[in-house]
């Protein structure tokens, strides 16, 4: 079988390989860049940011320059929900609606009896009722007679977030307040004035029954972030008394916050940590591709050395097809990382390209071998 037949019998996979080493190495590269950027960015922070106190009147000398600020956050007016005697001092209130729908699920095939269910030629469609956030879109529903969900919410999901929050005599700035995610359930037993809404572990109920809803009824719970009082450690910029992201010379944009009192370095060393365990999230995932291009493409690839005797001598052993793709894979994924890192750290980006081309130099010992013996 010749190039071009061989290229025939396997053409589908063949570019699905091409696409996936296209997207592989594009993935490492960006990948890569972005680690070293962020790498540079810490650092040059460690030289460059200035500890302040909060508890220290406003210094305009610190302005624009990159600061390293703890202490416990003051959010002002209390955030409130009088309908239901909600108030705490938080950064951010969230008030979340679920509401009782009409749920379509099917499988394959029938493995018991469900709630209402109807078999179709190559299915089973059954259906229950839930607590959903989102709106159950009941027209699309293989049986709607029977299974209608209302066409909206009678009360939204809404996000309160305080309009001013400091730390001493520094506001936190936009950006800042949305880095608060970690939400706490909210624990109340003052019960709403309205009798016709009910509370049950911390869940407003508008219905007649909790333990029988009816499609519609919705129920309502409330949750905090970023309580006063709590202590924070931020890096940012001081603009204008207010801590906003600040953008080093390699690009990115720095704005760190983290709970608890830490140390300028401590903050620094946690943020490294989180950007490389993502850095070595999205390498596999480049490694990955270039391993299922390798697998797609193994039959060109094999065409390919076996032409070549020479190009035989640096391929592992082929008659193990899978250690081959992954050898391939894993040094191709460590020469596109060594190409990225060459220039700014040359002796780790000479030490992985080493690391990428030694499989193939040992299996290529039989070249030297044989040289010597003819010498």
């Amino acid at each position: 079988m010749n190039f071009v037949e061989t290229i025939k019998s396997c053409w589908m996979k063949t570019v699905i390989g091409s696409v996936l080493l296209t997207a592989g190495i594009c993935v490492l590269f960006w990948n890569e860049e972005r680690a070293i950027s962020i790498s540079l960015s810490l650092e040059a922070a460690l030289d460059d940011t200035i500890t302040i106190s909060g508890e220290r009147p406003y210094d305009k000398a610190y302005e624009g320059k990159l600061v390293h600020l703890i202490g416990p956050i003051v959010t002002g007016e209390p955030l409130t929900e009088p309908d239901y005697n909600i108030q705490v001092q938080a950064v951010k209130l969230k008030r979340r609606v679920q509401m009782y729908q009409w749920i379509e699920e099917y499988v394959e095939n029938n493995y018991g009896e469900t709630v209402v269910s109807v078999q179709t030629e190559d299915r089973t469609y059954y259906y229950t009722m839930d607590w959903r956030d989102d709106l159950v879109d009941s027209r699309s529903f293989y049986i709607r007679t029977g299974h209608h969900n209302p066409t909206a919410f009678p009360m939204d999901t809404k996000l309160y977030v305080s309009e001013r929050v400091h730390i001493g005599q520094y506001e936190l700035g936009e950006a800042l307040k949305d880095r608060f995610t970690k939400f706490i359930e909210v624990t109340s037993d003052t019960r709403p004035e309205d009798p016709a809404v009910k509370l049950h572990s911390g869940l407003y109920y508008h219905c007649d029954n909790i333990w029988k809803p009816l499609i519609g009824d919705i129920r309502i719970q409330f949750y905090y972030a970023g309580l006063e009082g709590s202590t924070y450690t931020i890096i940012g910029k001081l603009e204008n008394g207010k801590i906003v992201p600040y953008e080093s010379l390699h690009g990115r944009k720095l704005l760190l916050i983290y709970s608890g009192e830490l140390s300028l370095s401590e903050t620094l060393k946690m943020e490294q940590h989180a950007k490389r365990m993502t850095a070595w999230g999205w390498r596999l995932i480049g490694w990955i591709m270039l391993f299922l291009s390798a697998t797609c493409s193994a039959s060109v690839l094999q065409y390919i050395t076996a032409q070549s005797r020479v190009l035989r001598q640096f391929v592992p052993d082929p008659t193990f097809p899978v250690s081959t793709n992954i050898t391939l894979a894993f040094s191709l994924a460590l020469v596109v990382t060594s190409v990225a890192w060459i220039v700014y750290r040359p002796v780790l980006g000479s030490g992985i390209f080493f690391a990428a081309v030694s499989p193939f130099l040992y299996c290529a010992r039989g070249i030297f071998n044989n040289y010597q013996r003819i010498d």
